[in-house]
């Protein structure tokens, strides 16, 4: 574990030197793009490989689409109340005079 957060704090004390170098921190995001592929390859490859997934991953495909229905579910109901009980007057809308919409490009009708 201290492997772990060494690293990461090697890592974060790196980018903070070099984070005005616009072309090394490019290279480095991109990079990071293809070792994050690379990465989900050998977890794909991980998971078919085993056998006691691949006899359940219906059960597991069923289990993680109700969790992701479950928090989606949940984060409109938990918007709705938010706006119900701070914005009294209703949803902001394009012509409101709404602090929401300052300095924003809205998209309401």
């Amino acid at each position: 574990m201290i492997e772990v957060l060494s690293l990461m704090t090697l890592g974060i004390l790196l980018g903070y030197v070099i984070r005005q170098k616009k072309k090394i921190t490019k290279r480095i995001n991109h990079s990071i793009f293809w070792v994050v592929l690379l990465l989900l390859f050998f977890m794909g490859v991980s998971v078919g490989s085993n056998p006691k997934i691949m006899q359940n991953l219906q059960t597991i495909g069923l289990r993680g689409l109700e969790l992701a229905l479950s928090a989606t579910f949940g984060s409109i109901l938990l918007v709705w109340l938010v706006f119900s009980v701070f914005f009294k007057s209703g949803w902001p809308t394009k012509n409101s005079n709404s602090p929401i919409d300052k300095n924003t490009k809205s998209t309401l009708p």
